[in-house]
């Protein structure tokens, strides 16, 4: 029998019209190597993508939105937009640059002698009937959930963890980002460093050692899965329930995040905040 499967579809639907093509490289200025994975799209319109492992990419970008600015974003550098209009070039735009790093002032977390209470949040499912996969397979889509933090509660983000049902697709990497909160959705990218997930070709329970990370928080916060590589139309399906925390989500880089209420995926994250 067919098992039921959840599946939450994002799509962004565009007349059939010209494209403009922009394309290009994207380097690391301090050391001119490549910048894999950057974030590249025109804000809230469902259009964007990711640079693959040598850096390269390309957009195609509707007639319509020519007026509008590219933003190229990456954790670690200082982000770029750019207005389509102020690219050079006919149908297809050459765009190659260097990425600025940016300096974070890291702020040192010490565990005193106060207690430290450990709290897991999310979604504990791990059924192989009821799945849930990524929206598209448009660089960048990503799945969100959000998690609040007691006021005056300083918090640590200790593991994360996901359960996969169905993996038939071999070496698939994955971002996790954490995101502080904005009128109840997703905002700005609070990790220092990017942090990778290597999927198993099977169905089980991933955690991942956060401590390394340093990740501290004070405040209401969103923590998301993205889809950064093209790997093409095999299975990749989360464990999923009716009941649980809300996902959020988004097409593609840099595109709107909207609420989907009806699902929830296998997905969380152990914390440890501080008992005042």
């Amino acid at each position: 029998p067919m098992k039921p499967t959840l599946f939450c579809l994002l799509l962004m639907c565009f007349p059939l019209q010209a494209q403009q093509l922009v394309f290009g490289q994207i380097l690391d200025a301090e050391f001119n190597s490549p910048l894999a994975y950057v974030n590249i799209g025109i804000p809230e319109q469902g259009i964007g993508t990711v640079t693959d492992e040598e850096g390269y990419y390309q957009l195609e970008i509707p007639t319509h939105l020519l007026s509008a600015s590219i933003l190229f974003s990456m954790v670690g550098f200082a982000s770029v937009e750019k207005p389509i209009s102020s690219l050079e070039g006919g149908e297809e735009k050459l765009f190659s640059f260097k990425m600025q790093p940016k300096t974070t002032a890291l702020s040192e977390v010490v565990l005193t002698d106060a207690k430290w209470e450990p709290i897991s949040v999310g979604n504990k499912s791990d059924s192989k009937l009821i799945t849930a996969g990524f929206t598209s397979n448009q660089l960048g889509n990503e799945i969100a959930q959000f998690v609040r933090v007691k006021k005056n509660r300083p918090t640590l983000l200790k593991k994360f963890w996901l359960s996969i049902a169905e993996n038939a697709i071999e070496d698939v990497i994955l971002r996790l980002n954490v995101y502080t909160e904005d009128e109840g959705f997703p905002a700005e990218n609070i990790l220092t460093e990017p942090i990778y997930i290597s999927l198993p070709n099977e169905a089980e329970t991933i955690i991942v050692d956060l401590t390394p990370y340093d990740i501290y928080v004070e405040e209401n916060f969103f923590f998301s899965i993205e889809w950064i590589e093209d790997l093409g139309v095999d299975n990749l399906w989360f464990s999923a329930g009716f009941f649980g925390k809300s996902v959020y989500a988004r097409s593609a880089s840099q595109s709107k995040w909207v609420r989907q209420k009806a699902l929830s995926i296998g997905m969380g994250v152990e914390l440890i905040q501080k008992n005042n």
